[in-house]
């Protein structure tokens, strides 16, 4: 680890319980569409870091966060406070496993499935003309549980007519999907609102969020032949397995 301070060059609170941090990028900082850093705040004599996926394209002038107050945390309270100018650190460090060219060839339709600030890397897939010029569709499924986290996704993505954007909100009864995103997945529901199947042959995935959603969409793709990389040979689903 290589900790670099560096300042907030914004800081938006974008929900109730969700701040988007536009980072200064330091000299030498370098990541790839996808991946994720170390970002955090020195707190006395003691250094807090955590992980936290980077939702700007690799090489952007920014390293952007959007980062969920979690209750009683030890960081994010304070990382949901910052304002423009302040001081944080960043790990020069880097790494994930949603990197695009670890998925196999061929595909057609890119799915990605987030919840809650997971959405965060497909946020920088959205905006990076490299791996969206790759697909004839993308489709961006946001787990929530109100419209009040998942708002800003359509307000901030990069718009493009080969984008679609779906969030499944648990806990408004008017939503366009209102179950669990492996639930919509299972009864077809999600599909046919997208107007696309899903297919070992033309399909490939990325998922990052919570431990449900992640085992419930990967059981699903499993069940269809679709699998992630192994072996050194590429796969047709990628998956990130932290969740903080």
């Amino acid at each position: 680890m290589s900790y670099c301070k560096t300042r907030v060059a914004k800081a938006e609170k974008v929900a109730s319980n969700v701040i988007f941090l536009q980072v200064e990028r330091p000299q030498g900082f370098s990541w790839r569409t996808g991946e994720f850093a170390m970002l955090g705040l020195k707190v006395g004599d003691e250094q807090i870091m955590r992980c936290y996926s980077i939702a700007s394209p690799g090489n952007s002038e920014t390293v952007d966060f959007f980062i969920a107050n979690v209750k009683g945390g030890q960081l994010s309270p304070r990382m949901n406070a910052l304002k423009d100018g302040d001081e944080v650190w960043l790990d020069s460090e880097v790494g994930g496993m949603l990197i695009a060219d670890r998925l196999e060839q061929g595909g057609k339709d890119l799915w990605l499935f987030g919840s809650g600030t997971g959405v965060a890397p497909f946020m920088a897939v959205a905006s990076d003309p490299a791996i969206m010029a790759q697909y004839e569709s993308v489709v961006l499924v946001h787990g929530v549980r109100t419209w009040d986290e998942t708002g800003y996704v359509a307000r901030m993505i990069k718009r493009s007519p080969k984008l679609q954007v779906i969030c499944a909100v648990t806990r408004d009864p008017n939503a366009m999907i209102t179950k669990r995103i492996p639930d919509a997945l299972a009864d077809g529901s999600l599909q046919r609102l997208a107007g696309i199947p899903i297919e070992k042959e033309h399909s490939r995935a990325m998922l990052c969020g919570n431990p449900g959603m992640v085992k419930g969409v990967r059981d699903y793709l499993k069940s269809l032949g679709m699998v992630s990389p192994r072996g050194g040979n590429p796969g047709q689903v990628l998956v990130e397995n932290f969740w903080i």
